[in-house]
């Protein structure tokens, strides 16, 4: 993924995750974007093929992160804090590992750094 992709996915995932109700596990069900026939072709990408299966578009790319975001918050019984900051904060942790080590399983990145930024559910 190039820098400029890192940079946008750093910058969006705030606003996609954080606005999104699906981030709050308590709701009593599962998140749509959660299901495996959503994300299972998903979960085996690197950061270099996300970007690829992307179309190397930035919208594109910001949906992959944020279903595989959902997935984690969704697993782990976790959320993001409802502020801007907490979805830049895992964004830029996100980018900056997959410009480092494109060749990383995107979910793991993304995984990592859900659980750095995010708390317990309610």
């Amino acid at each position: 993924m190039n820098t400029r992709g890192g940079i946008l996915v750093a910058a969006g995932l705030a606003a996609a995750v954080l606005d999104s109700p699906a981030q709050t596990p308590g709701a009593g069900r599962q998140p749509k974007t959660t299901s495996s026939v959503d994300v299972g072709p998903l979960l085996p990408l690197t950061c270099v093929q996300a970007w690829s299966a992307s179309g190397r578009r930035y919208q594109q790319m910001l949906m992959i992160v944020t279903k595989l975001a959902r997935v984690s918050l969704a697993n782990r019984h976790l959320t993001l804090p409802n502020t801007r900051e907490a979805g830049l904060e895992a964004g830029r942790g996100i980018a900056d590992d997959c410009k480092a080590d494109p060749d990383a399983l995107l979910f793991a990145i993304v995984d990592k750094h859900v659980r750095r930024v995010a708390r317990a559910g309610p």
